[in-house]
């Protein structure tokens, strides 16, 4: 779905920028690129299997609501951190199904990082981490510093 063309519409915005390719920002490749029929079918099946599975499971929040509506929407970050360090991206994990069912999103950017305030502290040490994507995030917050004029 994100490089059903194999990476050219990223690659032509590259080379319009004269940006150079950073490592991690993933582009696909020729291998990746499906015809025009395959990329229909994809799209059939994100709004015939993914999208009404979704709203299935949406409208079933109403049994936990205090209203018994379903919820209005979902706040979630972005990604586990305020930003990637140059270079280091490794997950789409927190937008993939915004992506995936063509949903509505907006990003409230963090414009600013405070070296007081974003410490690390004691209760961000002691988080469990359950699984490998969770540990290179983590690892990856030094502390504020790390973000500074990113």
């Amino acid at each position: 779905m994100y490089f059903a063309d194999g990476g050219k519409d990223i690659q032509t915005a590259l080379n319009i920028s004269g940006e150079p390719q950073l490592p991690g920002v993933f582009t696909g490749s020729k291998e990746d690129e499906l015809s025009a029929y395959e990329n229909w079918q994809l799209n059939i099946a994100r709004t015939t299997t993914y999208a009404i599975k979704y709203l299935a499971k949406w409208n079933k929040t109403s049994e936990i609501t205090s209203t018994g509506c379903p919820v209005d929407g979902i706040i979630s970050p972005v990604l586990a951190l305020p930003a990637y360090p140059t270079g280091f991206m490794f997950s789409v994990g927190y937008t993939g199904i915004c992506n995936l069912l063509q949903l509505s999103s907006v990003v409230l950017p963090v414009i600013q990082v405070d070296q007081n305030l974003d410490q690390i502290t004691d209760e961000y040490r002691c988080i469990e981490v359950t699984n490998a994507f969770d540990q290179t995030a983590k690892d990856a917050y030094k502390g504020p510093e790390t973000f500074t004029n990113i």
